[in-house]
């Protein structure tokens, strides 16, 4: 990869600093989807939006009921999670006291780049976990170990090993799981599975339902219309999942074919929806390792934004590989349609490095974690923050500079 392909030019970042926490505040019904850099590793934060209010008309209640929550996907590093949650905290867009805070926390799978700063978080959250999520896979990792005794050591968190098709429901965000499938499950300790093929990948949709809230027409009972919400925004966090356990997803959620069977294409897609491997943003599987994504997989994702999680210039790994980047890049803008010999930068696809670097002033400097607001309306746009920092450095919320001109 050339070092340009790392750069962000300096006129796609907002001038100011200082604007993320009040777009917060105002965007409170938003879903804020954070990756988080640090180095070789992956760390996710989802800060779920403020619970609605029984109807549009009603004033908004103060209550805590109704305050944001926060699912946490992998902690690779033991200071960047809770810095970030200390900022939160400090910032008021979380309430440290909120009843299970943490409502979901996954581990995608036992490798330490994923799992080396859990058993610390597990241990420091703990008593404000709802629900662990792990593929079941063992592996005598030290991440690994320490996560299951710190998860005995909180017995009221519930601990699940779920499987393709396993769904939770947190508020108005729907959370399911496409890989492993369970063919995969049932060879973990028999005939052998790839540690990053055992690899959770989930699907986040937002918003999915809503209850709509009315009167009968004397006024005097009220009623409720259950109402599911077509074609949410979903998020794709593609864990370290390769070539096996996207072979099986394949499998377990065919792709609908509108040329087949029109009628037929019409009933499913209104009973089951979109295709569950499509997504509007796209966190790359394994770093973008040439065995984590490819062509076809791109194309039928088809992401609005694709994010990577990678050390700028290849770090300990050397990811993200070329072969895998040059086939999301063909993928986006096929070469046979472009109508130059110049090719477009990744940020013109969309496309985005916690690793890479940002134009500050005619110096390079890291453009650092990436934080996305998701509307609970598809009409309205999405917005994509960076935050200036390096791996071992703490998210500063007042250093945020949006990205403009957004793919």
């Amino acid at each position: 990869m050339t070092s340009a392909q790392w750069e962000l030019p300096e006129d796609r970042l907002e001038a100011q600093t200082g604007t993320f926490i009040d777009a917060c505040r105002e965007a409170s019904y938003h879903l804020v989807y954070f990756l988080l850099n640090v180095g070789d590793g992956d760390t996710q934060v989802i800060l779920l939006p403020e619970r609605q209010p029984p109807d549009d008309d009603s004033e908004r209640i103060p209550d805590r009921s109704q305050q944001r929550r926060v699912i946490v996907v992998d902690v690779a590093t033991t200071a960047k999670v809770p810095a970030l949650l200390d900022a939160l905290v400090a910032a008021k867009l979380i309430d440290p006291d909120v009843n299970e805070l943490f409502p979901l926390v996954i581990g995608t799978h036992p490798h330490s780049d994923h799992l080396g700063g859990m058993p610390q978080f597990l241990r420091m959250y703990g008593d404000q976990v709802g629900q662990f999520w792990e593929p079941g896979y063992y592996h005598p990792s030290g991440g690994f170990v320490e996560s299951m005794v710190a998860l005995e050591d909180h017995p009221r968190i519930r601990h699940l090993q779920p499987t393709s098709g396993t769904t939770c429901f947190i508020d108005s965000t729907k959370v399911s799981v496409l890989t492993p499938g369970i063919g995969l499950r049932s060879r973990f300790d028999t005939y052998g599975v790839a540690i990053n093929d055992a690899s959770l990948t989930l699907r986040v949709e937002f918003p999915t339902t809503r209850i709509a809230r009315g009167k009968d027409d004397d006024g005097t009972s009220e009623n409720r219309v259950y109402l599911k919400l077509d074609a949410p925004w979903s998020l794709l966090l593609g864990g370290d999942a390769q070539t096996t356990a996207w072979a099986q997803a394949a499998v377990d959620f065919p792709e609908l074919h509108r040329d087949h069977n029109p009628g037929v294409y019409r009933i499913l897609r209104e009973a089951v929806g979109q295709d569950q491997l499509r997504a509007h943003i796209l966190k790359v599987p394994h770093h973008a390792s040439k065995r984590g994504i490819n062509l076809e997989l791109v194309e039928r994702i088809r992401p609005r934004l694709t994010l990577i999680s990678s050390v700028a210039g290849g770090g300990r790994y050397n990811f993200p590989h070329p072969v895998s980047v040059e086939s999301i890049r063909e993928a986006l803008k096929p070469i046979g349609t472009q109508t130059s010999a110049t090719r477009p930068d990744d940020d013109e696809l969309g496309i985005y490095y916690t690793g890479g670097l940002a134009k500050s002033g005619g110096r390079l400097e890291p453009a650092g974690s990436i934080a996305v607001l998701v509307p609970p309306k598809r009409g309205e746009r999405l917005r994509v923050w960076r935050f200036g920092d390096g791996p071992k450095d703490r998210v500063d919320l007042d250093r945020a500079r949006r990205i403009v001109r957004l793919h």
